[in-house]
């Protein structure tokens, strides 16, 4: 994974989902980064993982009317006109999010980091942005 800044889109592998979901008709690509972080959420999820879930949340919270700052215009032109995300997805995107915040390989990288604040400040951020 190649990180260049905290912020949710601020990496590669964020950013190369993007594109998958910028090519996407449905809410699969959303789906899939979730649930890969949900299965491992008892384990340790893997950085790269995190990365495409902390994206995949940013997206719901686009899709919830709360995009941040940085949002990519795919994303938000994915969102545009669907009608509001299922609440199991929202309750998902929430559950994900704590999981990478609490115990995770991203945390550890941006813990060894002079920005692991900025990072847990993204984060907390999104999750703010995820209440419903």
């Amino acid at each position: 994974m190649s990180i260049w800044g905290p912020g949710s889109f601020e990496n590669d592998d964020a950013l190369d989902w993007v594109a998958e979901l910028a090519d996407s008709d449905d809410d699969n690509p959303i789906i899939d980064a979730l649930n890969t972080v949900i299965d491992q959420a008892d384990e340790h999820p893997e950085a790269s993982d995190c990365a495409v879930g902390i994206a995949a949340t940013e997206a719901v919270a686009a899709w919830m009317g709360e995009p941040s700052e940085d949002c990519p215009e795919e994303v938000e032109a994915w969102v545009e006109g669907r009608p509001a995300p299922p609440a199991t997805m929202i309750s998902q995107a929430r559950y994900v999010t704590e999981a990478i915040s609490e115990n995770s390989e991203l945390k550890d990288l941006w813990k060894n980091s002079d920005d692991f604040e900025l990072w847990q400040a993204s984060v907390n951020g999104l999750l703010g942005r995820l209440l419903y």
